[in-house]
């Protein structure tokens, strides 16, 4: 995807309808890459996120991130995720919530 489809992709992605339905994308990560995991949805997601959870995984120095979005931008954050921060590893059943 070219950069300007990219940069008109995420300008739709901050004015989504508050009705649109919620999901909740859960990822692991580092302490460094959970900051930057917040950043990055706060950037991509603009109004459609709702909150950014983290907490410290039990037994180890990995985090836990919940990310709760509005369900027409979970496949951008996803994608964008997946390029910028790479180091992030999806959890099991990393996408939940209604189907729109």
């Amino acid at each position: 995807m070219k950069a300007s489809a990219t940069t008109a992709a995420g300008a739709r992605a901050k004015h989504v309808a508050r009705s649109a339905p919620l999901c909740t994308i859960r990822m692991t990560a580092d302490a460094d890459t959970a900051a930057a995991l917040r950043r990055l949805a706060l950037r991509v997601c603009g109004d459609a996120l709702e909150f950014v959870r983290v907490a410290v995984c039990a037994g180890s120095a990995a985090m836990s991130v919940w990310m709760c979005v509005r369900r027409p931008v979970a496949a951008l954050l996803c994608e964008r995720i997946a390029s910028e921060l790479p180091q992030a590893r999806p959890s099991a059943g990393r996408v939940a919530g209604e189907r729109a």
